[in-house]
């Protein structure tokens, strides 16, 4: 049976929020992805696509977060990557 283009397996990852002085912005994605991935039951080799919420400007000092970035710092190899500003 193959399921390519039927279905998606989606998890969850959260991280603290606010204001927390020590985490940088990719951090954050970074575990909220891993969280995810951890939530879905899935290994990183599984993913073959990447949805990265919203662009926001990067803060004083950091560099900008991008879907090519997460994946790169996550070890995938996604084919499909983009930024959903909703």
């Amino acid at each position: 049976m193959n399921l390519k283009d039927k279905y998606a397996v989606v998890g969850v990852g959260y991280t603290p929020q606010g204001r927390v002085p020590e985490r940088t912005t990719m951090s954050f994605h970074l575990e909220a992805c891993a969280n995810a991935i951890e939530d879905a039951g899935l290994r990183r080799e599984d993913i073959d696509g990447l949805i990265v919420y919203r662009h926001f400007l990067p803060p004083t000092g950091e560099g900008d977060v991008t879907p090519y970035l997460v994946s790169q710092h996550l070890g995938l190899a996604p084919t499909y990557m983009t930024q959903d500003a909703n």
